[in-house]
């Protein structure tokens, strides 16, 4: 399996979790757009934490310390990023709802 198949499983693996955590937990996702948009500026700096973060682990030579860092770090910094998007339209579709005949 080649680095671009994996990463586009790893993306829908977890686009699939982030759609889970939203059907299964409906009240972790904000009502209000102001609080959504805030849920995507913190994916953004957790993304971007994360990925410093990865590229030192990812220097390593250790098989484990790679799977670590990919799913340790890198997983669940995606599927907030995919969480925080979801939720951002759904307080947008409904906040349109009225406007939409």
């Amino acid at each position: 399996m080649n680095a671009g198949l994996l990463t586009v499983f790893f993306g829908l693996g977890a686009g699939a979790i982030a759609l889970w955590i939203d059907a299964r937990f409906p009240q972790l996702a904000p009502q209000e757009l102001l609080k959504a948009l805030l849920h995507v500026i913190a994916a953004t700096v957790v993304a971007y934490a994360s990925g410093h973060a990865m590229q030192m682990l990812f220097a390593s030579e250790e098989p484990r310390i790679i799977l670590a860092a990919a799913f340790g770090l890198g997983l669940p910094s995606i599927v907030y990023c995919l969480l925080a998007g979801v939720w951002v339209i759904k307080v947008t579709q409904r906040a349109m709802s009225g406007y939409l005949h």
